[in-house]
């Protein structure tokens, strides 16, 4: 089923969508899935010859030419790990050799750095290395550092963000979602790192952006039918490959930590009581939203009643979520069909 989704091109778009849905369903709150998954991103000591892994499919599909596997799978990568610092920080250790021509393996992340900087990726493809990316650096200061110590990935964020007179509706989403990850890269800055400290993010932005300009530019996403539409239900309803924009787990990340790098921001010197309020090694957004709630009085009752919202919206999905599982099973046998025909 997974090979569908990311390899086989000769299948519906529809289908392929409905796949992804189906993985998404799989990892939701499936620790032990999500586990084996992981595993499965390392060389294989034991059956060598079994190549076909999850891991190894969703890698094939990442590296895509196809625009479809590709968001598929950076979609399918995001929710493996989303939540999770166990997994994100697993993941900072895994390395592919991309270039069979080539001894020096590289690592993931570097890897999804070289396909945002490659001129031939696709908008999807870039669309879903962000997302990828942004899920892996909220929570995790341990991959922000790792971040920092990729050669020209900083600068290569800042130089998207910079860009002016863009007439392309879509590239506008690549500058929202690039600060949102060099916002996310502020807010869990572990400061290891001197040249890329807290308050060194602050200047730096301040100087070759502007932090009026940043804000507006990570601003764009919130203003966009695609995230309106995203942050109404868990399921995937896209009817086209042009659609492959968002979806609603990171549409709800980015409306849960929106907010938090603007406020760090607009003060300008990062309040140290704000920043030690905010754990970067917790995976709950929930708890560390209640926590940044906190520090503004004049906001808190309006965040309290957002957060009754997305309650209510993650039982509505919970809800959703076992009337879909009923429908798998359809698809399921709709995909055996495909392939007794294809034998």
């Amino acid at each position: 089923m997974l090979c569908v989704m990311a390899a086989d091109k000769k299948q519906s778009f529809r289908l392929r969508i409905s796949i992804l849905y189906c993985v998404q369903c799989y990892l939701y709150n499936n620790d032990f899935g999500k586990s084996m998954i992981v595993q499965t991103l390392f060389p294989q000591t034991e059956n060598v010859a079994n190549q076909y892994t999850f891991g190894h499919i969703l890698m094939i599909g990442y590296l895509s030419k196809d625009i479809v596997a590709s968001w598929c799978s950076g979609i399918a990568l995001s929710h493996l790990i989303a939540d999770s610092q166990l997994y994100k920080e697993a993941l900072l250790k895994v390395r592919l050799v991309v270039d069979q021509s080539k001894t020096d393996a590289k690592t993931l992340m570097e890897i999804s750095i070289d396909l945002l900087q490659n001129s031939s990726s696709s908008f999807c493809t870039r669309i879903a290395v962000l997302i990828f990316l942004c899920t892996w650096l909220s929570n995790c200061s341990l991959a922000v550092q790792t971040l920092f110590s990729i050669e020209n990935s900083i600068s290569y964020l800042v130089s998207q963000i910079c860009t002016q007179s863009i007439a392309d509706d879509r590239e506008l989403f690549i500058q929202s979602l690039c600060s949102f990850a060099l916002g996310l890269c502020l807010v869990f800055n572990n400061n290891q790192i001197q040249l890329y400290s807290t308050e060194s993010l602050v200047k730096l932005i301040d100087e070759r952006i502007r932090i009026d300009s940043f804000l507006e530019k990570l601003g764009i996403l919130s203003k966009s039918e695609f995230y309106a539409k995203a942050l109404q239900k868990p399921q995937l309803k896209l009817s086209k490959s042009s659609d492959m924009i968002l979806d609603y787990e990171f549409a709800h990340l980015y409306e849960t930590l929106q907010s938090l790098i603007s406020h760090m921001l607009t003060r300008h010197d990062i309040n140290s009581t704000v920043r030690t309020l905010i754990d970067p090694m917790s995976t709950k957004l929930y708890a560390q939203r209640a926590l940044t709630m906190m520090t503004d009085d004049n906001d808190f009752i309006g965040r309290v009643e957002q957060i009754n919202i997305n309650k209510l919206k993650e039982k509505q999905w919970i809800e959703e979520r076992d009337i879909d599982k009923k429908k798998i099973l359809a698809l399921e046998q709709q995909i055996q069909e495909i392939k007794d025909k294809n034998a």
